[in-house]
């Protein structure tokens, strides 16, 4: 007999591998409709297998709904004009992605379904809500290389791009909205970050605190990736839940009892989350991160794995590709398992580390993310960092208080340029600490090695993962 916990765990899974599966073929609604009458007739008739019969039922319901997200490519579809040269009106519907010498729009054109993803020069400057006229070849994304570029853009419902566009502004303010008005805030936030900052401190401050990292130069940014901490400026669930864990560890320190603890970093991933858009990226992270938050509190009463799939399931039918085509959903799910699951597991390996400030459950924590996270790491990028448990270890307990500094920094900057220098120095020297440890292990020739893996490998890793989970966590997972 399952229970209801473990139904629903299976309920979820099914969920997941059917929409799975409609990236290899999808059901069609005749063939579903026949599917259903068969399992109903059978779940009548049936009391044994009953249970099974409604896993499946849900598994084909959702390998269609999945399938329901492709688009109709007709006259009303943007893409219908893909290659050719087309003039459309169109909104900004998210936050422009500025880089050093250009900038990518992601568009929504008023009179036609499917977004466009236009490359165009990094001046004159557009907003988020700007409406647009646009003159350009519309292309077709298609895959670079190894990497599905094509179907990275589809989970955003983006089937056309266009470089090189003739565009005229036709209202750049459309009025007022939720999402441009936090926008306007954090780019006041950036521009107080930029003045009382040198760099490359303000842009790290600036991709730490708002996930602004464009005025990072790429020299520091390979090094980051070198030494596996692109993390901590990538707004995503790996950080997030990274820094719940040692911001729990350090409010220990505080004595700050649980539940206030609990209360001040909830509050702190809702600021996160307006501050920086309410872009749907970061909504999944700070999902992510609020998981490991009420396991690390509630332990198993909060029925941890039920809390993870449920939200996980929850995101994926909300947006089917992101399960098979968004690397950052994928990291973050796996480092929220190994935060979860893994951490306990490998604590009892690390009883001779001091508990100095949480040394020993940072270490850790960083630990169960890395471990859970590689081998996927392997097989989408093909990168190994050799010194990335050292460099997180020692980087990592001073984001979140750089993150704290750099809020203050940034509230007395709003009254006062000179009180926000001020505290502007202590940033600086915290990013600069963050910038040197970098420099220093990024320099190793060792550093970070060049492995790919094959997607059966990446299985096998996995398989034999949850399989040790699964094993010394037995009683939990029931």
């Amino acid at each position: 007999m399952y229970t209801k916990s473990t139904k629903f765990f299976y309920a979820c899974l099914s969920v997941l591998l059917g929409v799975i599966l409609s990236e290899i073929f999808i059901l069609k609604i005749l063939v579903g409709a026949v599917i259903f009458a068969l399992i109903i007739f059978i779940h009548i008739f049936s009391t044994k297998q009953r249970f099974h019969f409604v896993l499946f039922l849900i598994f084909v319901a959702a390998n269609i709904w999945a399938g329901m997200f492709n688009p109709q490519v007709n006259e009303q579809h943007i893409s219908y004009y893909n290659e050719q040269n087309f003039t459309f009106t169109a909104k900004v519907s998210s936050e422009p992605d500025v880089r050093l010498d250009h900038q990518k729009l992601t568009l929504r054109p008023l009179n036609y379904e499917g977004q466009v993803l236009v490359k165009s020069n990094l001046y004159p400057e557009y907003y988020y809500g700007d409406i647009l006229i646009v003159k350009c070849k519309l292309q077709t994304p298609e895959p670079i290389e190894d990497f599905r570029y094509d179907k990275y853009l589809a989970k955003q419902s983006v089937y056309s791009v266009c470089y090189q566009p003739q565009i005229t502004v036709s209202k750049h303010d459309p009025g007022f909205s939720f999402i441009g008005s936090m926008l306007k805030v954090k780019s006041a936030m950036q521009s107080k970050v930029n003045r009382t900052l040198a760099e490359p401190q303000a842009a790290l401050l600036s991709g730490i605190l708002i996930g602004a990292r464009q005025g990072l130069p790429s020299e520091l940014l390979e090094n980051f990736n070198k030494t596996g901490i692109t993390h901590i400026i990538a707004i995503s669930g790996f950080n997030i839940t990274i820094i719940v864990v040692i911001l729990l560890n350090l409010s220990k320190h505080v004595y700050l009892n649980r539940k206030k603890a609990f209360w001040l970093i909830f509050v702190f991933l809702l600021f996160f989350v307006v501050i920086t858009g309410l872009s749907p990226s970061v909504i999944r992270a700070a999902i992510m991160g609020l998981m490991v938050l009420i396991a690390k509190n509630f332990g198993r009463a909060a029925h941890p794995r039920n809390l993870l799939m449920a939200s996980a399931t929850a995101m994926v039918i909300f947006n089917p590709r992101i399960l098979v085509w968004d690397a950052g959903f994928q990291l973050s799910f796996l480092s929220t398992i190994g935060l979860i699951y893994l951490s306990p597991i490998l604590l009892k390996y690390f009883q001779k580390i001091p508990q100095s400030f949480s040394l020993r459950e940072n270490l850790v924590s960083t630990l169960s993310a890395i471990l859970m996270t590689l081998p996927l790491i392997l097989f989408q990028f093909g990168r190994l960092s050799v010194v990335s448990p050292i460099v997180n270890l020692l980087v990592l307990p001073i984001i979140p208080i750089a993150m704290l500094v750099g809020f203050i920094q940034l509230i007395l900057s709003s009254f006062s340029l000179i009180l926000g220098q001020i505290i502007g120095w202590f940033s600086w020297l915290l990013l600069a600490y963050v910038i040197k440890i970098v420099d220093i292990f990024s320099s190793l020739s060792w550093a970070a090695l060049d492995i790919h893996i094959s997607w059966w490998l990446m299985l096998i890793f996995y398989l034999i993962l949850f399989e040790i989970i699964k094993s010394k966590n037995l009683a939990k997972l029931r």
